[in-house]
């Protein structure tokens, strides 16, 4: 069985939306993100060596880190139900490339919004550090629009895959959702059909609480 570290409102939504859509057996152990639990020695030696959430603890113990490698991970483990294209597939380049898209130009603008301290270099440079982030963020969405321009409802095409999952989770984070729906109207179809999902939705319903 697999156990997933996660807490409300956080990127261990894309993993547990991936156990919730593949079906595998998991348990789901809460992290007190409140309490400072993640950052505890304990913590940091048996399951994140950085003190972050989320991880996955697999069968066999080993722990993996990062949300994007437990997506890839998790769909390639259930190929019956389609969320991953098969290594041989033509699909297989876009469906990573977005995936890592996701982890490597969304997910890190979103934190310099979110966390401005985290990139200051000085007192008072939170405002400067969102506003760049602001702007990275709306850049990276707009790549994204295009990539759907052609009138396909998911990025590999007419069905969802992981990627979808991945990318619609950051769609969820943006501070203004009108101006995103209007700015990215092809994302944001893409994004409530994602949630839409009976296995997508029930993860969310955890992650709001």
């Amino acid at each position: 069985m697999h156990t997933l570290y996660w807490k409300p409102q956080s990127g261990s939504l894309a993993p547990m939306t991936l156990l919730e859509e593949t079906g595998l057996p998991y348990e789901a152990v809460k992290v007190n993100a409140d309490a400072g639990e993640h950052k505890s020695e304990a913590y940091k030696r048996d399951v994140h060596p950085l003190g972050l959430i989320p991880a996955l603890r697999l069968p066999d113990g080993t722990v993996m880190i990062e949300s994007a490698a437990m997506v890839i991970y998790l769909a390639d483990l259930a190929p019956q139900k389609g969320l991953a294209p098969a290594l041989t597939d033509p699909k297989r380049a876009p469906y990573l490339q977005w995936l890592v898209y996701g982890a490597a130009t969304l997910y890190p603008a979103y934190i310099r919004l979110y966390h401005p301290d985290y990139h200051r270099v000085r007192e008072g440079d939170d405002e400067a550090v969102k506003a760049l982030a602001r702007t990275a963020i709306d850049t990276a969405w707009a790549a994204v629009e295009r990539g759907l321009a052609d009138g396909r409802p998911f990025l590999l095409g007419d069905s969802a895959s992981a990627a979808d999952l991945y990318i619609g989770m950051m769609a969820l984070w943006h501070p203004d959702p009108a101006a995103f729906k209007e700015a990215c109207p092809k994302v944001a179809t893409l994004r409530k059909a994602v949630w839409a999902r009976p296995a997508a939705s029930k993860a969310l319903a955890a992650h709001a609480k």
